[in-house]
């Protein structure tokens, strides 16, 4: 299998196509704009440095979830680690998910994760298990948890 080469070209092209997607899961782990952005450059300083091939364009997705979320993680241990008023994030928003997103951030991290890729970036629960490296039937629970959790807090008018 040739793989993927992390060269300049590729890498530039890599932080175009995926910047959005690594953004969006930072912000919503991390729960700040500013915070997320310390996180998305070290995400792609990762990859930048990174010197092993990648199986396929799906693998390279999934490295770019994977080590998202836990350089979050990470970061949410420090120290400085700051709160903020999540209304700013979707100030003026209409979209009725990113209404919902404020309280998808809220939920713990099994919940919230699952939850994001699920509705937000379109996977399957057989490709949320692969990336996160969890079994299909824990993804399916925490997804089913997850829904009931959000239903909860949204209350039952939200879905008439």
């Amino acid at each position: 299998m040739e793989g993927i080469v992390m060269e300049k070209e590729r890498y530039e092209e890599v932080v175009y196509q995926y910047s959005d997607m690594v953004t969006r899961i930072a912000v919503m782990n991390v729960k700040n704009y500013d915070d997320a952005k310390d996180c998305y450059q070290n995400v792609f300083m990762k990859l930048y440095c990174y010197n092993k091939k990648f199986e396929s364009e799906e693998h390279l997705k999934a490295w770019l979830i994977r080590v998202t979320i836990n350089e979050c993680k990470d970061y949410q241990k420090q120290f400085w680690k700051r709160e903020i008023d999540i209304d700013k994030l979707i100030l003026g928003q209409e979209d009725q998910r990113l209404i919902i997103l404020p309280i998808v951030m809220n939920m713990p991290s099994k919940y919230r994760n699952v939850l994001y890729l699920y509705y937000y970036e379109g996977y399957s629960t057989n490709e949320i298990a692969s990336i996160l490296k969890e079994n299909h039937n824990t993804i399916k629970s925490r997804l089913i948890r997850g829904r009931k959790l959000l239903k909860k807090k949204l209350g039952d008018d939200f879905y008439e």
